[in-house]
């Protein structure tokens, strides 16, 4: 029963942080509820957050509310084993999502899957502040050096690819001088996976 009770609390605090998220907040595992709630309704004002309409916020923060009710209604029922709990957790989890993205407009959806990828990816390779600090300011200054390129129409085509080489080559040595050996290693893996799905897809 232990390993299962840790088991369902871990799915609880997936869907719990998914929910946060869209509320534009990033909460611990050991956060209790009132202290999630609290900095959920922090964090939706913050100037680096999509703006929400007070209908929006209202909406996802009852969604929240009923879906951990929810959650600890399922693992406290004697009738489920412990293989029917977590599926139906992983139902809850999922039917959650989909009603809180029918709150947000397509921008608002964009805007949170953004945060919530650089927030995994800073985890994923286990990114010091100064670290995440240095690679923002890397990849904003690539981006605009790509769209500078690219909107040039005084350049061929050819010209364009040859500066978009360049700049892409000073990227990934700038890249090296701020991760570790062993973080620019798990980078290039993800990058890998990343390109690897995207092949599939298409």
């Amino acid at each position: 029963m232990r390993g299962f009770s840790m088991k369902s609390t871990v799915l609880l605090v997936g869907m719990t942080l998914t929910c946060s998220a869209l509320l534009a907040q990033q909460a611990t595992p050991q956060a209790s509820d009132a202290a999630t709630t609290a900095t959920a309704n922090q964090s939706t004002t913050s100037a680096a957050a999509p703006r929400l309409t007070a209908e929006q916020k209202k909406q996802l923060g009852e969604m929240r509310a009923t879906a951990r009710d929810q959650a600890a209604i399922i693992r406290n029922d004697q009738t489920l084993t412990a293989e029917q709990k977590q599926a139906k957790l992983k139902e809850l989890h999922a039917s959650t999502r989909a009603q809180m993205k029918s709150v947000l407009t397509p921008e608002q959806q964009q805007a949170f899957a953004a945060r919530k990828s650089k927030a995994g990816f800073a985890a994923k390779l286990g990114l010091t502040p100064e670290q995440q600090g240095k690679l923002k300011e890397l990849f904003q200054s690539t981006h605009q050096q790509r769209q500078s390129v690219l909107k040039d129409s005084s350049l061929t085509n050819e010209q364009k690819q040859t500066q978009l080489s360049q700049i892409r080559l000073t990227s990934k040595t700038q890249l090296a001088t701020i991760l570790t050996p062993e973080q620019l290693a798990q980078f290039q893996q993800m990058q890998m996976r990343k390109l690897h799905r995207h092949a599939k897809q298409g």
